[in-house]
């Protein structure tokens, strides 16, 4: 069984993504997309701060990549995707942006409950993304739906 997922961006979730990765380009955007248990729209929007480039100041040993490569979420904003998750908006799916890397893969997973979004994003603004599910028989996450 291969991976698919019936969780689907909406396109209003999605031009806010696109603004929020073209407003921190070059550095990665970082967010969280809910929507009701009872659908599978991802419909709403949280857009989160990438605390990386504080982590990699206060620790390059541990982390050695910047915002510029990296992400990561600040404590706030992982607490309200962990108490969605029992609620009835659930988060569907995280999203963070890779600028001017010409691909947009998975690469790396804070939870494997939600689905992931990586945005492609150019000094012109983000145009495509690709959304990725966890297959349980690869053990990985791969690749289910492309956006414009």
């Amino acid at each position: 069984m291969a991976a698919k997922s019936d969780i689907s961006i909406t396109k209003e979730a999605l031009a806010e993504i696109y603004a929020h990765a073209a407003r921190e380009y070059p550095r990665e955007c970082c967010g969280i997309v809910f929507g009701p248990r009872a659908s599978t729209d991802a419909n709403r929007v949280l857009v989160c701060k990438n605390i990386q480039d504080e982590l990699h100041v206060e620790d390059p040993q541990m982390f050695q990549r910047d915002a510029h490569t990296a992400f990561n979420f600040e404590a706030g904003d992982l607490l309200k995707l962990n108490k969605s998750l029992r609620g009835d908006e659930p988060a569907r799916i995280i999203y963070h942006s890779h600028p001017d890397s010409g691909h947009t893969r998975e690469d790396g997973a804070y939870f494997s409950a939600v689905e992931y979004l990586v945005v492609d994003v150019r000094p012109n603004g983000a145009h495509h993304a690709a959304q990725f599910a966890w297959d349980p028989e690869q053990k990985q996450y791969l690749e289910v739906r492309r956006y414009a």
